[in-house]
């Protein structure tokens, strides 16, 4: 069995109710109680959790109730409403306006209020109604702390007067026209225009304690006396002639009727601003709900005061309630119920005007308590997935130890034929460097004659090399060092053109190629010779000219000049 509880806050009071409920399915009431709560609790939302807890457990153990998911309605005077007009546009630019007038309309701070709104009705001359309901955040959660602290998890936040509009609905369904519920509470009666799917509501401060306090005031009575006086003894006046034997009863009679005609007025002055302010019309039925509203003849001031039809609500035409209660007692219990069947009717059934003051902490706390059932299977499938995991590695196990020994045979015969293998290798090893050895030396002596053959080629025929070295920088060969000589008679012709004959030499060295690639960089080649009065000049003789020549390979950085040598002719 599926059920839920649902909870009324009044100023002084509470209503508790468990039910049974069904997806789809008319709740059913399963027994309820009542409790009380200190004066002026609610004005201290530190101090409002700790009391509301209190008396909730109280409630809960009297009534053999078991704590679980709970709907809860705040008492008209906790919440603030407003209804307004905004353009029938789409849906964001609706929630803009919405949005506008909360920030105008909300008496407080909206960091310290929590609201919700709802549309009432359908779209009017392009305009759409919409109610808007705001409340102070600490006061809600200071009522879902103390739910919580008593082992109530709350699912929503309703304002009684809704739920009182919902339950209306509910249970008379063919009502046509306006139907006007004034529900008679301790601190306050709430004023619920119900008209098709239109709502109306405003909370006036004259109730069944305001009564009790005028009653104290005329027979000069305690608080406590004057509320014994009133249940037991009190009725509504009526009018014109109407007397009863018992003096002190009449009088009290015409105070209550006092207490009444200034609520009825308060009733008159709503019907016209919603009649003129909100486009609706006259009511054309009275429901009285309220432990106040079993007063005797109250009925009858209504019915003649605003000249329509009264009746008593009964929440229960379509709502199933339990068969063994005392009738009696539950015919005046049912007075103050119908705010615990609206509540009710919002777990399972879709309601015509539906809100929420739940607090961030608690949809945040609803939205992981919805994943937990995720989480549960995710764990059972964890779990599953462990077993066959562990299963697997069991069968791997097994299979690996096979192979491994397998394995083990093989490799003990490998590493027999590795040993071979490793001499083999490493006799490779040396006989690779060695080759690599002899290799070098050949490359050696075949750029060697490259250079050899380069260096005979820019020699012109009629000189001679007198010396032939080559250069190292470090290991590495890095270019030739020659001594040429020429005789005298002969340098002329054997030099190019504009050139002297060491000029010749120098060009043909820079142009000398092994193969097609150059030998000498042109920039890397330097003539040694001495400085005479300041030019450099070869070794001249009568009969000979010697000169020397730096020739460095491509690569190499340009040698640095020497002094200069004679070279002695021959």
């Amino acid at each position: 069995m599926e059920r839920i509880l649902t909870l009324n806050i009044g100023a002084t009071r509470l209503a508790l109710a468990e039910f049974e409920v069904r997806p789809g399915r008319v709740p059913a009431l399963l027994r309820y109680t009542f409790g009380e709560l200190p004066e002026g609790a609610a004005e201290s939302p530190d101090t409002f959790s700790v009391e509301l807890e209190q008396a909730l457990r109280g409630m809960m153990a009297a009534a053999g109730i078991r704590p679980g998911r709970i709907h809860v309605a705040l008492s008209g005077q906790m919440a603030f409403p407003r209804f307004v007009k905004v353009l029938a546009e789409d849906d964001a630019k609706m929630r803009e306006q919405i949005q506008f007038e909360v920030e105008q309309n909300v008496p407080f701070p909206l960091s310290e209020a929590i609201w919700d709104d709802a549309l009432v009705g359908q779209p009017d001359a392009g305009e759409q109604h919409v109610m808007i309901v705001a409340a102070r955040s600490d006061l809600v959660k200071a009522v879902a702390k103390g739910l919580l602290n008593a082992g109530c998890e709350p699912e929503l936040v309703d304002v009684a007067p809704v739920a009182l509009y919902n339950a209306v609905r509910f249970n008379y369904p063919e009502a046509e026209g306006c139907t006007l519920v004034v529900d008679i509470g301790a601190r306050c009666t709430n004023l619920v225009f119900v008209e098709q799917d239109r709502i109306f509501y405003r909370t006036i401060p004259v109730a069944g304690h305001t009564i009790t306090v005028e009653i104290a005031k005329q027979f000069g009575l305690s608080l406590e006396d004057a509320e014994t006086f009133k249940c037991t003894q009190g009725l509504v006046a009526q009018g014109g002639a109407f007397a009863v034997d018992d003096p002190d009863v009449d009088r009290l009679s015409k105070v209550i009727r006092n207490v009444m005609t200034r609520l009825n007025a308060e009733v008159t002055r709503s019907i016209a601003f919603y009649r003129s302010q909100q486009e609706g019309s006259a009511p054309v039925r009275v429901l009285l709900s309220g432990a106040s509203a079993q007063l005797p003849y109250m009925q009858n001031f209504f019915e003649e005061k605003l000249q329509v039809e009264a009746d008593f609500l009964n929440p229960f035409q379509a709502v199933g309630y339990p068969t063994d209660v005392d009738a009696d007692q539950f015919g005046r219990d049912a007075f103050s119920l119908p705010v615990l069947v609206g509540l009710a009717l919002r777990r399972g059934l879709t309601c015509p005007v539906e809100i929420s003051l739940v607090s961030p902490e608690i949809v945040a706390r609803k939205t992981f308590r919805k994943r937990i059932p995720f989480f549960a299977i995710a764990a059972a499938g964890l779990i599953v997935l462990m077993g066959i995991w562990l299963a697997y590695v069991g069968m791997l196990g097994g299979l690996y130890g096979r192979q491994e020994r397998e394995v083990r045979s093989q490799l003990s015969a490998y590493n027999s034929l590795k040993a071979d293998y490793d001499d083999a290798a490493k006799q490779a090893d040396e006989a690779k460097t060695l080759a690599d050895a002899y290799g070098a030396l050949l490359a050696q002596r075949d750029k060697w004659r490259g250079i050899v053959r380069a260096v005979d080629g820019a020699i012109p025929t009629g000189l001679w090399v007198t010396k032939l070295a080559a250069t190292r920088t470090g290991d590495v060969l890095s270019g030739v060092s020659l001594s040429v000589s020429v005789w005298k008679d002969l340098e002329r012709g054997l030099s190019d053109p504009g050139k002297t004959i060491d000029e010749t030499v120098i060009a043909n060295l820079a142009e000398a190629k092994a193969g097609d690639a150059a030998v000498f960089a042109p920039d890397n080649i330097v003539l040694d010779r001495k400085e005479s009065r300041g030019k450099i000049e070869p070794t001249q003789t009568e009969w000979m000219t010697a000169f020397d020549i730096t020739a460095n390979l491509f690569g190499v950085e340009k040698p640095k000049k020497t002094t200069s040598r004679r070279s002695r002719g021959r």
